[in-house]
């Protein structure tokens, strides 16, 4: 071997090893990728999960109708309006957090969906109080919308194909 097939060989080889590094770094990425949405995913199940925002969507089913009003929410306790604005604040959070691409969507969308199915009328009429509350008492200026971001959020779930059913009978042929 001569010394031009030795550098030709030593080239090759620092090309095959840059794509090694390379594919390499490419599933690390990917691996990653899915480590960041298993985490996010299990922050939204625990926010969902936790006592005050279901509670607050308690509240929204049980105590408020379709069309409830600012009167309405007066008759609530000091803890039941927490709840609700724990339920509003951390929607909008997750809206923006979606929106920012910092939760993946096909996650949220698993999440949220099936609240927006049962009360998406609800919470879009708690936005809507909330936000003219607000602005009535001089806090928001016409323009501004507090919580655009559920309201968004809601708007992207209504997109959505349906649910097709209940997960226990659509994935019961599932197997770990």
């Amino acid at each position: 071997m001569n010394l031009e097939e030795a550098a030709n060989i030593g080239e090759l080889l620092g090309g095959v090893a840059i794509l090694v590094t390379l594919i390499f770094g490419l599933r690390q990425i990917n691996e990653l990728n899915k480590s960041k949405e298993s985490e996010a995913s299990r922050e939204i199940a625990n926010l969902l999960s936790s006592p005050i925002y279901q509670s607050g969507l308690s509240i929204l089913v049980n105590k408020l109708s379709d069309d409830f009003t600012l009167e309405d929410l007066d008759k609530l306790d000091r803890k039941e309006k927490d709840a609700l604005n724990f339920l509003v604040i951390n929607t909008n959070s997750i809206g923006l957090m979606t929106f920012g691409r910092q939760l993946s969507f096909k996650s949220v969308t698993r999440f949220i969906q099936p609240i927006n199915v049962m009360i998406g009328r609800r919470f879009r009429t708690l936005v809507e109080v909330l936000g003219n509350n607000a602005r009535n008492q001089g806090i928001l200026s016409v323009q501004t919308d507090p919580f655009d971001w559920a309201i968004w959020l809601l708007d992207r779930m209504d997109e959505q194909p349906p649910i097709e059913g209940p997960a226990h009978e659509i994935h019961r042929n599932w197997k770990p």
